[in-house]
């Protein structure tokens, strides 16, 4: 996200149930960096990266997940 705007829950599984997850990770990342003690946000943050990672897997976008400092 280039400049964080209405970040929520809501908005995040929204992206999510579309199929948009790089945009639900990145709202799960400014919400930790927001409240980084949220450990809901963390762990919602965490699955969110597992799904995509094996549900990309050899599918070139590695280039992603290696720009994202995970």
């Amino acid at each position: 996200m280039d400049k964080p705007g209405i970040v929520s829950v809501t908005l995040a599984d929204i992206y999510q149930e579309q199929g948009y997850i790089e945009k639900s990770i990145e709202i799960f990342e400014e919400l930790v960096k927001r409240e980084p003690r949220n450990s809901f946000y963390k762990k919602r943050l965490s699955a969110l990266k597992k799904d995509f990672k094996e549900k990309n897997k050899g599918h070139g976008l590695k280039r992603f997940l290696n720009k994202k400092m995970w």
